[in-house]
């Protein structure tokens, strides 16, 4: 059962139509479940919360003084999640070169006020680009959790609308919400509405839409942070390539980077009897996601079999199915 504080908290939220500090003190309950074992009711609980089709009788009010939640005015979903991250940047694994560029990001957005007093600003405006699966989404979120802010995700399959000019004023609605409060506002897949002007196959609507981007961000306060990852960063338009402040790329993990990820992923859990070693070799060319997964898996037979420890040969009929999968995936692709 969440504490009475808690409890208190959200029903006053609740009756003062707040739904920033509503999905706030709900997440927290959430994640005094789960620190209780209560899996099943946490997972209840995130379902009821973040799923549009229980949708919260206080989304239906329109004072954007209260904090609502923007919405596509055809289908009623919202435009933007809001998520509050408990991943800190050391739950990751970055290149050098990346974590001293996340570091000097986060410092600089802390000590802004500092950078203003000379007339100076900090980073703000961030792209991430690489393959998919290799640490883009989540290094977002620990950007937020290190600075304390929630992550306003912003959800690309609403915000792009089958309603002519209805997509322009949908993002117009992401910004103007994100512009009212401290938030790292994260466009993921943002290629979907950043393709260059110049692809002959793209209609007229989504080269408006690219115009009213490179509009909103230009005049976006210089002391909000915005992050957009983009797995295609080859087709994003020109234009908006300047307007970031710094552009980092997420790699395929290398072979050191593949030992560090798995040691740090199964770190609450018994692997004694599994030397990393041996299966290097056999995991170049997976995405972080893709080893995560593997460790996952591993954890799972190891509490569901009552296992010593998770071992090689456990451990290698993983990698190999995982890699059956990847097979499959690639396939249907073709």
């Amino acid at each position: 059962m969440a504490s009475g504080d808690n409890l208190a908290r959200l029903f006053k939220a609740f009756k003062e139509n707040n739904q920033v500090e509503f999905s706030k003190i709900a997440y927290d309950i959430i994640e005094e479940e789960k620190k209780k074992n209560h899996y099943l009711l946490a997972d209840k609980l995130s379902r009821i919360l973040f799923d549009d089709n229980y949708t919260l009788s206080i989304n239906k009010s329109k004072n954007i003084n209260n904090r609502q939640l923007p919405t596509d005015k055809e289908t009623g979903f919202q435009l933007v999640e809001m998520k509050f991250s408990k991943v800190l940047l050391n739950d990751i694994i970055l290149t050098p070169e990346n974590k001293e560029k996340i570091e000097d990001i986060i410092i600089e957005f802390e000590k802004k006020e500092i950078l203003q007093t000379y007339k100076l600003h900090p980073k703000t405006k961030i792209l991430f680009c690489g393959p998919p699966g290799c640490g883009k989404t989540v290094t977002a979120e620990s950007i937020a959790n290190e600075l304390q802010l929630p992550l306003l995700y912003t959800r690309f399959d609403s915000v792009i609308s089958s309603y002519l000019g209805e997509t322009s004023t949908n993002l117009r609605k992401v910004f103007d919400f994100a512009k009212e409060g401290e938030w790292v506002l994260f466009f993921d897949e943002f290629d979907s509405i950043g393709k260059s002007r110049s692809i002959s196959s793209e209609h007229g609507e989504l080269k408006r839409v690219v115009n009213s981007f490179l509009q909103l961000i230009d005049n976006f306060p210089r002391d909000t942070m915005i992050i957009a990852a983009t797995n295609y960063e080859t087709i994003i338009d020109k234009a908006l390539w300047r307007r970031f402040d710094e552009i980092i790329y997420f790699d395929m993990p290398k072979k050191d980077n593949i030992e560090e990820f798995i040691k740090l992923k199964l770190r609450n859990y018994s692997h004694m009897g599994l030397n990393i070693d041996n299966h290097i070799n056999n995991l170049v060319g997976l995405s972080f996601a893709d080893i995560e997964r593997i460790c996952y898996e591993a954890v799972k037979k190891l509490v569901l079999n009552d296992l010593d420890t998770i071992d090689d040969l456990l451990f290698e009929r993983i990698v190999l199915k995982e890699k059956d999968r990847k097979r499959v995936m690639g396939k249907s692709m073709d």
